[in-house]
């Protein structure tokens, strides 16, 4: 049995975005077993590594959506997005320094991300992923010059 098990009240009602979700609930599944034994530190940071690829694509293509989509608050959700790729970028540093990683933060994680997230901070965009008449609201730059 997983540590975590999708539920349909996690759908936010974009295949893309669910299966992103549902690819995280994975990658936390597989991390799972191996915090709670002696794994090799190698297979903990191939977890690492694929959890942190996967949530900048995933992170990168909700936002794009919610712009698109016309949702209001999506710079505030980027804000929030940022703050968890922080805390999956520590855990993956820790893992690389050779540092035992801690299993208390992983579960915060998964309750921040789950319970907080997922069933709080994405329903909200829900309305306006799924409006016929969604208008993208105006973009901005980054320093860089790329837009956010």
């Amino acid at each position: 049995m997983n540590f975590v098990e999708w539920t349909a009240e996690m759908s936010v009602g974009s295949d893309t975005l669910d299966g992103h979700h549902k690819m995280i609930i994975d990658c936390l599944n597989a991390l799972h077993p191996l915090l709670e034994s002696d794994a090799p530190d190698a297979k903990v940071l191939a977890v690492m590594a694929k959890l942190e690829d996967f949530v900048l694509v995933h992170f990168s293509d909700e936002e794009q959506d919610m712009k698109r989509a016309g949702y209001p608050d999506w710079r505030a959700h980027k804000e929030l997005h940022d703050r968890m790729y922080d805390v999956v970028f520590s855990l993956k540093s820790d893992i690389e320094r050779g540092e035992k990683p801690d299993a208390r933060r992983l579960f915060q994680l998964i309750q921040d991300w789950l319970v907080t997230h997922i069933l709080g901070e994405d329903r909200k965009y829900i309305p306006y992923l799924t409006s016929p008449t969604a208008k993208p609201v105006g973009q901005w730059k980054r320093s860089n010059g790329r837009e956010c």
